[in-house]
C-alpha cells in the first residue's frame, strides 16, 4: 500500500513540474508580445492566442491536479494536494489578471486600443479565486465523508461505561 501511495504522490508531483513549467512559459511568451514592435493590432492578436492557450492550459492542468490531490487524499488521509493545487490555481491567476492582463491594458491605452479607465480583471480574480478555495474545501470535505462511510473507523471492543461517570475523574 505504500508503495502505491508514493507511486501516486511522485505523479503528482510530475504534473505540478511539468504544468507549472508550461504555464511559466505560456506566461512569460504571452508577456513577451507585449514587448514586440509590430503593429499593436497584430500584438494584441498574437498575445490573446498565447494567453488562451495559457488560460485553458491552467484550466485543464488544475482539474487534473485536484483528480489526482482526491486520490491522494483517500489513499494516504492527507489533503496536501489538493492545496497545492489550490496554491498552483492562485499564483497562476494572479499572475494573469495582476500581471499579464494589466499589462495588456496599459498596452492597449498607450497604443490607443482601449476604451477603459480601469482593468475589472484584478476583481474577477479575487472572485475566481475565492470559488476555488470553496470548491477545494468542499472537495476535500466529501472526499473525507465518503472515506469514512466507506471504511468506517474501528471501534475497540471496549465495555462501554453506563454510569455516566467519566474514568479519569475516579
Amino acid at each position: 500500500m505504500l508503495k502505491n501511495c508514493v507511486m501516486w504522490n511522485k505523479l503528482y508531483l510530475g504534473v505540478l513540474g511539468l504544468s507549472i513549467a508550461i504555464m511559466l512559459f505560456s506566461n512569460y511568451y504571452s508577456w513577451s508580445w507585449l514587448q514586440s514592435i509590430g503593429q499593436p493590432i497584430a500584438t494584441v492578436e498574437g498575445y490573446n492566442y498565447h494567453s488562451d492557450f495559457g488560460w485553458i492550459t491552467l484550466w485543464i492542468s488544475s482539474v487534473l491536479l485536484l483528480l489526482l490531490g482526491n486520490v491522494i487524499l483517500w489513499l494516504t488521509r492527507h489533503a496536501w494536494a489538493m492545496w497545492t493545487t489550490l496554491l498552483y490555481f492562485t499564483v497562476f491567476v494572479l499572475l494573469r489578471y495582476f500581471w499579464l492582463d494589466e499589462a495588456l491594458f496599459h498596452f492597449k491605452k498607450a497604443n490607443g486600443l482601449g476604451n477603459g479607465s480601469f482593468s475589472v480583471g484584478p476583481i474577477f480574480a479575487v472572485i475566481l479565486i475565492a470559488v476555488a478555495l470553496v470548491v477545494v474545501f468542499a472537495d476535500q470535505f466529501a472526499v473525507v465523508l465518503l472515506h469514512r462511510k466507506m471504511y468506517p473507523p474501528v471501534v475497540a471492543d471496549e465495555p462501554v461505561d453506563q454510569s455516566g461517570v467519566d474514568p479519569a475523574l475516579e
